[in-house]
């Protein structure tokens, strides 16, 4: 399953470019790097991607608890485990060795101490506590002693079965690795959290009196544990109806908000943005289709709802604009105490640098506008990475950090640069069984751009090149093979500054093309003739 289009999608980047198919129509070979807007370029962006997301990375290496390896809560709850933080905190281990900031022996040393902490650690039918001490044992989240937390384990076990993926070598150490994880895996009973024979999933057992509690149903960020319940051995699995019964997520396929289709959600405002962060920091959205939604539009759509929120409609006195937005839980700032889900329907003028920089895999222009201009602030800078909060209006900040929010933002930038979290992931046969199980199968893509979003107020595409490849993107479909060809025009007068011819095959494709004759921070016309002589056309500005 997602064979064919996950090839697609991850080696079309590296195979099919334009990229010396035919010199640009008329003018110079050069590259013209002295014209237009260079905030942008690849090397500006490159520079201050790489110094903040290995920031965030030592949350979860250098600021990680020294007995077991796993993440803290934040950097100021004293020396309390966070057991889904550490789950994304496994992922963003995952990066800092592919990223060369830690060797291979030293990635593979700390998720064994953290496997070797979580086979001795208090469990509940296979389920850990939201909360644990480095010994092991509980600790009380609000109410819940001695109380297993379903949602928060299945965080913990993303992140493990990304970890199980990347180490894959057949050395004695790696081997031993995998197995504990398939273990850790195997003993999480994801059935019992039904309440023994429920038609859901209830996120808390109780184990002192028996009780469950907080029945889990969507949309919200608890996806994944109904996925990972679905993907289990058979004898803790549940079953495809309890998905069906259970999640039951409202579909609302014709809904438009704000000129973007939000197919999932009752909050027509999408909620806050972990929504679309912690399920799909290893479930890749642009392969996942069922009857109710193309999960990649509802992501996409949820962000830029979000974003247009905060710089269309909220109180101008927030102080919200292009580089400075983004809503989703975190701590209070400034005069506005307190932990809140921040979204749209609660707004007190504090954002999260995460929720831009989380979702950079779906807004990677309007994120990049963030990262600039926060990394320019002083007070939006703590010991690892951003601060957690920000109040613009009062220029005032929060710079403890959270596991939870600092392992999306070095998980999702990964996802963004090299697509190297979602593929391991998918590729794990647990997850290939829990989305056939689910009946999420490959999406039907209509011909065109299928993943070009304009902004909906301005009707314009932003495009910048790719931080790392340097090269302009554009993904599109085709339903024939044949030739395509693809004219860019200067916006005010309709010249053609580079005309690109490549073979296509049918199905998805991308077209890469560099900087030579594009004055950045202009506005272009991008026309796309394909093989069956249809032409689609957008409007963008190329940065």
């Amino acid at each position: 399953m997602f064979r064919i289009i996950a090839t697609i999608l991850f080696m079309s980047l590296l195979s099919v470019s334009c990229q010396g198919k035919e010199p640009p129509a008329g003018g110079t070979d050069t590259p013209v790097y002295s014209k237009g807007d260079q905030t942008y370029t690849p090397a500006s962006v490159r520079k201050v991607l790489d110094r903040q997301q290995k920031a965030a990375f030592n949350y979860f290496y250098e600021g990680a608890e020294p007995q077991s390896g796993m993440a803290l809560e934040g950097n100021n709850r004293g020396n309390t485990i966070t057991i889904g933080g550490s789950g994304f905190g496994a992922m963003a281990i995952v990066v800092g060795v592919e990223r060369g900031w830690i060797s291979r022996e030293e990635g593979v040393s700390r998720i064994r101490k953290m496997i070797d902490f979580l086979k001795s650690a208090d469990r509940y039918q296979g389920v850990w506590s939201h909360w644990h001490n480095p010994d092991g044992s509980y600790v009380a989240f609000g109410d819940q002693k001695a109380c297993g937390d379903i949602v928060e384990t299945s965080y913990m076990i993303e992140g493990l079965i990304v970890a199980k993926e990347f180490f894959d070598s057949s050395s004695e150490t790696e081997t031993a690795l995998r197995n504990d994880i398939d273990e850790l895996y195997d003993s999480v009973d994801w059935k019992a959290y039904t309440g023994n024979g429920g038609d859901a999933l209830y996120w808390l057992w109780y184990s002192l009196e028996d009780r469950y509690s907080l029945k889990v149903a969507g949309w919200n960020e608890c996806f994944v544990t109904y996925l990972l319940a679905l993907g289990a051995n058979e004898e803790h699995a549940i079953s495809p109806d309890i998905y069906e019964k259970g999640w039951n997520a409202p579909a609302f396929p014709d809904r438009k908000v704000n000129g973007y289709t939000l197919p999932l959600g009752k909050n027509e405002k999408g909620g806050p943005l972990f929504f679309s962060h912690y399920s799909f920091l290893g479930f890749d959205p642009r392969l996942m289709q069922d009857s109710k939604a193309w999960y990649w539009q509802q992501v996409v759509s949820h962000t830029m709802i979000n974003r247009h929120y905060c710089l269309y409609e909220a109180p101008a006195e927030n102080g919200y604009r292009n580089g400075v937005w983004g809503l989703t839980a975190c701590y209070g700032a400034g005069s506005t105490s307190g932990y809140s889900a921040r979204n749209p329907k609660n707004d007190d003028g504090v954002m999260a640098p995460t929720a831009a920089l989380s979702s950079y895999p779906y807004t990677p222009f309007y994120s990049t506008q963030v990262l600039l201009e926060l990394d320019k602030i002083e007070l939006c800078q703590g010991q690892f990475g951003f601060a957690d909060s920000y109040k613009p209006s009062e220029n005032a900040s929060n710079r403890n950090h959270l596991a939870i929010d600092q392992g999306p933002i070095v998980v999702m930038m990964e996802n963004y640069r090299s697509g190297l979290i979602w593929k391991l992931f998918m590729r794990n046969e647990n997850v290939r069984k829990a989305l056939e199980r689910a009946g999420i199968g490959e999406p039907s893509f209509k011909q065109g751009f299928p993943f070009v979003v304009a902004d909906s107020k301005t009707g314009i595409v932003d495009l910048m090149a790719h931080p790392d490849r340097e090269l302009y993107e554009l993904q599109f479909y085709s339903e024939k093979a044949g030739k395509a060809s693809f004219k860019i025009m200067l916006g005010s007068t309709m010249d053609e500054v580079q005309v690109h011819e490549m073979d296509v095959e049918s199905g998805l494709s991308t077209f890469s093309f560099d900087d030579k004759n594009i004055t950045r921070g202009k506005k272009y016309y991008i026309s796309m003739t394909l093989p069956d002589g249809r032409t689609y056309q957008i409007e963008t500005i190329l940065h």
